[in-house]
């Protein structure tokens, strides 16, 4: 957990478990550079025994603040009023005052919607069974697109597909990940959070990896075929970038660019 930020200065934050890798903080912090604004984004690292606590203290005092794993099914029961985008996910990944959204879900509305038209109809094969999983077979949902799930926890990706007819969608097709068989689909998803996992072969036309730097390489080394490969990193700017809309009342665009040599 950070110190405290100097008076007057506006006040965010991200929590989660074991978060020290992120880059959140030099995303929002190079948003702040351009914007011009006095600004300090802090990071609280806590077990799930302090959460309670501390999503209260963020709401009290906090201008607006991040969550990501593994509270963002957490947090969703805990904010006092949601979008309509955080409700029909199930999870929250941003929140300003007691109100939660979910950026995750416009970042990949954002970024693949362009190249999903000529896809409707196709199959997307998403591979995790968490809060990305939920959150990215939805929004490929509303793209037109039905869905495969490969997990470890068949029973959660069961949820998934069930919450997917609740919505209106068709169920997904669930397999469990011990299957160990080729993976084929038009769009295939990494959302599990392990950088570990060994993964068979993927075939593809889209790649789409929620992980980033180290931790997301053993998905983008298993994928093959010409494949467009849409990035972690890609998706965590976005997502940063629709946060602070919701903060700030104004899109402010940066680039990685100006990220790493703000």
């Amino acid at each position: 957990m950070t110190g405290n930020s100097p008076e007057g200065t506006l006040r965010f934050a991200i929590v989660g478990e074991n978060i020290g890798y992120t880059l959140s903080p030099q995303i929002h912090r190079a948003i702040f550079r351009k914007a011009g604004l006095s600004a300090a984004y802090e990071i609280f690292d806590v077990n799930h025994g302090a959460l309670a606590s501390t999503i209260h203290n963020l709401m009290r005092n906090y201008d607006g603040f991040n969550v990501t794993k593994p509270y963002k099914a957490d947090v969703h029961a805990m904010v006092e009023s949601l979008s309509q985008e955080a409700v029909r996910c199930g999870n929250v990944n941003t929140v300003r005052g007691s109100r939660g959204f979910n950026t995750d879900y416009t970042a990949l509305r954002n970024i693949v919607g362009p190249s999903i038209p000529k896809a409707s109809g196709q199959q997307a094969i998403i591979l995790g069974s968490g809060s990305a999983a939920m959150t990215s077979a939805i929004a490929l949902s509303d793209l037109g697109m039905s869905i495969g799930i490969i997990c470890r926890n068949p029973e959660a990706g069961y949820s998934i597909s069930d919450r997917l007819v609740d919505l209106g969608f068709r169920e997904a097709e669930v397999r469990d990940f011990k299957s160990n068989l080729p993976i084929k689909g038009y769009v295939a998803v990494n959302a599990i959070s392990s950088g570990t996992f060994e993964f068979p072969a993927i075939g593809c036309k889209i790649a789409i990896n929620f992980n980033y730097g180290e931790r997301g390489t053993n998905f983008i080394k298993s994928v093959n075929g010409m494949t467009t490969i849409i990035t972690g990193e890609q998706i965590l700017l976005e997502q940063a970038i629709e946060a602070e809309r919701i903060w700030l009342g104004k899109r402010i665009d940066v680039t990685w660019e100006e990220v790493n040599h703000g």
